[in-house]
């Protein structure tokens, strides 16, 4: 698959990853114990950005840590993956975000989020930057950073015609006006059952989520199905199936998938952009941990090969 050389900037959130596999996870008030332990970079945002650096990107992550050992970590680990950290921001108050990762046997997981410095990145941190983002192919986005901070990227990704993704997660209720501010919009089913209200089931229930969220503004939306693949709706609707892989931990599959999307939007035909974002969320999801799971170009392009279209 022939991509031509693109340019990302990624604005949102980076934590670390404090990640315990369990048989199942707990019910309310139940204490289990955990098989294992370890700790690794993550946070939505950071994540996205490793992915698309792997994928082939030239990448700058625009963020926020503490000063901290956690956020020593943190940058560290981004500049290895060949991430431009210039713009990472260090709270002077704030430790770096968290996450607590439980990962079931079956390769389910459930996250709790602490943002803490990641609140630090604020609209004037964004303004700054408008010049990198005018030169940017596309700006990508997540809801783990201040909702103003999402909106002034995205007006000034309007203003300079820049493609703006806007990854919907961690689910909650975002205003109509925001999505629609957004060039394209993906969630996944927890993430759409936030927005619309619709609990995505099944194919149809994906269809009718995006059918709501693009009367509430957004242009083209991408629903995000795990196992069942992607749905785009737009102009057209395509939906394109997953990859069978040997899941082992989904943490993250989804940021690689958003990655691989923001990297062949508008360089690809839509349904080949949907593979390879398939073909990445796919890998993500046979590796443990959220940034070690980011898969490389050649590993994307080996599955596609793979697998005929």
């Amino acid at each position: 698959m022939n991509l031509p050389e693109r340019e990302i900037v990624v604005v949102g959130s980076a934590n670390i990853d404090l990640v315990t596999r369990v048989h199942r996870c707990p019910k309310p008030g139940e204490s289990l114990i955990g098989r294992s332990f370890m700790t690794v970079t993550g946070g939505k945002g950071a994540n996205q950005a490793v992915a698309a650096a792997r994928l082939g990107a030239k990448t700058t992550f625009i963020g926020c840590v503490g000063h901290d050992a956690f956020g020593a970590m943190q940058r560290q680990g981004l500049a290895d993956a060949g991430v431009d950290v210039t713009y990472l921001k260090t709270h002077p108050t704030e430790p770096t975000g968290t996450a607590v990762i439980l990962v079931a046997d079956e390769g389910q997981n459930a996250i709790v989020v602490t943002p803490a410095a990641n609140s630090g990145l604020l609209p004037e941190d964004i303004i700054e930057i408008e010049p990198l983002i005018a030169g940017a192919d596309a700006v990508l986005l997540q809801l783990e950073i201040p909702l103003i901070t999402v909106e002034k990227t995205l007006d000034i990704a309007r203003k300079h015609s820049v493609l703006s993704v806007l990854d919907a997660g961690p689910a909650q209720a975002v205003p109509a006006a925001l999505l629609a501010k957004a060039d394209l919009v993906s969630p996944n089913e927890t993430e759409a059952e936030a927005l619309t209200g619709i609990a995505v089931a099944s194919l149809d229930d994906a269809r009718r989520a995006a059918e709501q969220l693009r009367a509430a503004g957004a242009p083209e939306v991408v629903m995000k199905l795990g196992a069942r693949g992607a749905l785009y709706l737009g102009d057209e609707e395509i939906y394109a199936t997953a990859f069978k892989v040997e899941v082992v931990d989904t943490t993250a599959a989804g940021d690689a998938f958003t990655a691989a999307l923001a990297l062949a939007w508008n360089a690809l035909p839509k349904r080949p952009a949907l593979r390879f974002a398939n073909a990445a969320g796919a890998l993500a999801a046979t590796v443990p941990g959220a940034q070690p799971s980011m898969p490389h170009r050649d590993a994307v392009q080996r599955l596609l090969d793979q697998v005929a279209s």
